[in-house]
């Protein structure tokens, strides 16, 4: 079967994230279900990005950026490393609003006020 959109590509890559243990579900408020990175998916996940990113020969935070505006195109790597970019930096800062200290990240990205994606600079270190 050959995946067509990026709907279709987001659910494949969710399943496997799944069947590889990278991320469970968890029970939010009004019944919603989250997906939460394991700790040693949070750690597969970094060395994957910078895997990709080698292989693509472009940035995590950039592809993000262009999966947020809905300019991404359908193609499963690019729209992988986007997801895991948004997912680390999402679990990341889960993490540290529960009063946890992280190291320095592997990469920086969050939501502006206005939704807008905001990028910083990579910073070197590990987790």
């Amino acid at each position: 079967m050959e995946l067509r959109n990026n709907g279709d590509i987001r659910n494949e890559i969710l399943q496997s994230w799944l069947r590889s243990a990278w991320v469970y579900p968890m029970q939010g408020p009004n019944e919603q279900t989250f997906l939460r990175l394991t700790p040693g998916g949070r750690l597969k996940m970094r060395r994957k990005i910078g895997e990709l990113e080698s292989s693509l020969g472009e940035s995590g935070e950039e592809l993000a950026k262009q999966e947020e505006a809905g300019t991404l195109p359908a193609e499963r790597d690019r729209l992988e490393l986007a997801m895991m970019v948004q997912a680390y930096s999402s679990e990341r800062r889960f993490i540290q609003s529960q009063g946890a200290s992280l190291g320095t990240p592997a990469i920086t990205y969050e939501e502006g006020a206005e939704g807008v994606p905001v990028v910083e600079e990579r910073k070197q270190s590990s987790e």
